[in-house]
């Protein structure tokens, strides 16, 4: 029998959901009435810290970007940054453990999104094997930015499918007006994963500190059908970070050190293998911006990390395996001019060092050094006062440099421009037009051996091409009022697009299973790094607007989905791609009293590549309620989350390991936040 789901404007049935285009146009009808008829608010005004000073008003960024912070960011803060961003439209995450979650944007994730934590590279190892932690925990997160399409003119080639900054202050710009501290503690009842968190900043006179720890561990998780075994994590981290402010700007450090330990959720083809993983990371950060230096220049920027970051590889409880090392060095320097004619912007250039390397049972990857230089300039002019047009390009250069083979090196050359259009006054057109270059990552061109985690055994290729995205995407918003929306709509067609593709060589219709030498018949899958030109579209929509605002409190509805579809050029399509997602909920708010009711819908994914498997479609119906009990400068919230409440048995398409590891069935979360 089909079991229905309602929410506030969509019925949807588990045997035959509905259509969804059709979902999405309700979407769009729904969003589109009554644009014009109420009185307008005004935009909140705040910057993207992932933009030069100058250049970081939202109101004029052509590109597609979500910002997530304060309440909203409290609601869908999780133990990483792919599981806090999974329900955003156009992101989703390649979760393979509670503690192991990337994100995945308009269906491309790995090395061609990257992770940034106050403008800086994550620089651990979560792009080399989707098993491997991020080493940034959104609890301390003040906001997250997340950029889709190609932002590589700032960031490098990584970034060629987008972007997220984190931004945690962790290197104070600003002097506080006084000291203050605040801590934040919960538990989960399926995982019984227990959280508690503090941070405290201050200064006197000129300097300013800042100082933040997390401590989280869980046990293993439990789905629909039973106890996902070995899934159990514990992280923690700790941070402190002073700067020196005055009237020319400022100056600071900041030291880091990160520990886990997760488990790697068990292969059921071998019961008595409970493999797990080691991580530190310790890293130091220096940043300073100086005002108006000299003649011509408004500021100067200047940002250094270093990591040094290890993780062991256990496949059992005491023998350790393979032994990843990262020994990092990312550095960026951002000039801004003053006005020339028209125009504002900023031309910089970017260093990186990189030493990488595995050793032991799992060394697919050899020890290699990769060196990087780029130097990149964004300008941006308002033609008029509602039309804005900014223009940027990039050239980097990057060399590899195995210990087993020739040294690759690529040069690379990027340019995008966009326009920012208000055609009413809270009514914008996006346009945001880009050719971005991405030089092929040390594990494509040099991987050769088992990978265990995913079960494969890995052959690079050094002779890949560089990939060449070419994009356009175009966005309509109503940025004010009663009623907000936005569209985006998105095509990318990148040249020499990299895929792992599984090799059947002996014709039967399967992929080849080789043992760890990748000669002998064995339990791993044999996988290539190939090339092939492909074509992604798709679109987001998202849409708020107010049912009822009285003596009663306040009641609005949210409605989005989003679409992504990858097609290679002889028709075949890629494999793990993320399946479109619709979702809708009702927020309540009354008072101290806040509340909010959703349900997110996964289609099913049927458009799969060749030897790979449908996945079933699941929708999954979340609670958040919150009570300030007292604000001001002291402070105490009480919040209570609850997950899953159909106990839905979800599978995610992006995922290595979706027939083993299932998302997390009912749960229920409660905590509070305390500050003075």
């Amino acid at each position: 029998m089909a079991r229905y789901y309602a929410s506030p404007l969509f019925i949807i049935t588990e045997g035959n959901k509905m259509n969804l285009y059709n979902a999405l146009l309700i979407a769009l009808f729904t969003t589109t009435q009554q644009v014009y008829s109420e009185e307008l608010t005004t935009l909140d005004d705040y910057t993207i810290t992932a933009r030069p000073v100058g250049l970081q008003s939202i109101e004029h960024i052509a590109q597609p970007i979500t910002v997530l912070r304060n309440e909203e960011l409290t609601e869908k803060q999780s133990s990483t940054i792919g599981e806090t961003l999974s329900n955003i439209p156009g992101v989703t995450t390649n979760r393979f453990s509670p503690l192991a979650s990337r994100p995945i944007i308009r269906g491309l994730g790995g090395s061609r999104v990257q992770l940034l934590e106050n403008g800086l590279s994550s620089m651990d190892a979560s792009t080399i094997s989707v098993d491997h932690a991020v080493t940034i925990d959104p609890v301390h997160a003040e906001q997250i930015e997340i950029f889709r399409g190609p932002s590589t003119l700032l960031y490098g080639s990584e970034a060629s499918s987008g972007l997220v900054n984190v931004v945690t202050n962790r290197i104070p710009e600003y002097m506080p007006d006084s000291f203050n501290a605040n801590t934040h503690s919960s538990i989960n009842t399926n995982s019984v994963e227990k959280l508690i968190s503090f941070k405290a900043e201050g200064g006197h006179e000129k300097l300013a500190f800042h100082l933040d720890g997390t401590n989280r561990d869980a046990k293993n998780y439990s789905a629909k059908k039973g106890q996902v075994f070995n899934s159990f994590y514990d992280s923690k981290n700790i941070n402190l970070g002073t700067s020196f402010i005055d009237d020319w700007g400022f100056m600071g450090i900041s030291y880091g050190r990160f520990d886990s330990t997760h488990g790697v959720p068990l292969n059921p083809d071998d019961p008595t293998e409970l493999p797990f993983i080691e991580t530190e990371q310790n890293r130091t950060t220096v940043s300073g911006q100086i005002n108006n230096p000299f003649n011509g220049i408004r500021s100067i920027n200047i940002q250094l990390g270093y990591n040094d970051y290890q993780h062991t590889e256990f496949e059992d409880s005491v023998t350790p395996g393979t032994v990843f090392n990262n020994e990092q060095l990312d550095g960026r320097i951002e000039l801004q001019h003053k006005n020339i004619g028209m125009f504002k912007g900023v031309i910089g250039t970017q260093l990186g060092y990189r030493d990488v390397s595995a050793v032991g049972d799992e060394a697919f990857l050899p020890k290699t050094h990769t060196e990087t230089f780029a130097i990149f300039i964004l300008e941006e002019t308002d033609i008029t006062d509602a039309l804005h047009f900014e223009i940027g390009g990039r050239y980097e250069h990057q060399k590899n440099d195995p210990d087993n083979t020739t040294e690759v090196s690529n040069d690379m050359f990027s340019i995008s421009s966009g326009i920012h259009w208000h055609v009413l006054e809270s009514t914008a057109i996006g346009l945001n037009i880009g050719r971005s270059e991405r030089a092929p990552a040390a594990e494509e061109l040099f991987a050769n051996g088992p990978h265990v985690a995913t079960v494969t055994f890995e052959i690079g290729q050094p002779s890949l091409d560089i990939e060449i995205a070419n994009s356009i995407d175009l966005s309509l918003a109503q940025e004010d009022g009663f009623l907000q929306w936005n569209l985006s709509l998105f095509v990318n067609y990148i040249e020499d697009f990299i895929f792992l593709q599984g090799l059947d060589r002996n014709n039967d219709g399967f992929i080849d299973r080789v043992d760890d030498s990748g000669t002998a018949p064995g339990e791993f899958k044999l996988v290539q790094f190939q090339q092939d030109n492909v074509v992604f579209y798709g679109l987001e929509v998202a849409s708020n607007f107010n049912l009822y605002t009285g003596n009663y409190g306040q009641l609005d509805v949210n409605l989005f989905g989003d679409y992504v579809r990858a097609e290679r050029s002889n028709g075949d399509n890629l494999p793990r791609i993320s399946p479109a997602k619709i979702g809708s909920g009702l927020s309540y708010k009354y008072n101290e009293f806040s509340a909010k009711l959703d349900i997110t819908t996964i289609l099913a994914q049927n458009d799969n590549a060749a030897l790979e498997t449908d996945t079933g479609g699941y929708s999954v119906l979340n609670l958040n309620m919150n009570y300030d009990v007292f604000t001001g400068k002291r402070k105490l919230n009480l919040f209570a989350k609850a997950t899953n409440l159909l106990d839905e048995d979800g599978r995610l398409h992006t995922s290595f390991i979706k027939d083993r590891a299932p998302i997390m069935g009912r749960a229920l979360m409660v905590g509070f936040q305390a500050g003075f």
